[in-house]
């Protein structure tokens, strides 16, 4: 049933390759959605925690301080 003939063709082989390339690749995207899909969604970050932790001066602006006195 096995034939020996089938490796000896390079064209088979590519397409063997091929072939084996896309499943892979098939299984490896749904792995992903599956794993990427159940972890749960970053919560939102306001615009004021992000200048928090860049300077204090964006700070102040943030929380309606003025920095000029």
């Amino acid at each position: 049933m096995w034939n020996d003939d089938f490796w000896q063709n390079p064209w088979d082989q590519g397409g063997l390759a091929v072939i084996s390339l896309f499943i892979t690749m098939t299984l490896f995207l749904i792995v992903f959605a599956i794993v990427f899909g159940l972890l749960p969604p970053l919560g939102k970050v306001s615009q004021c925690e992000v200048m928090e932790s860049t300077t204090p001066e964006r700070t102040n602006a943030c929380h309606g301080h003025s920095s000029e006195n």
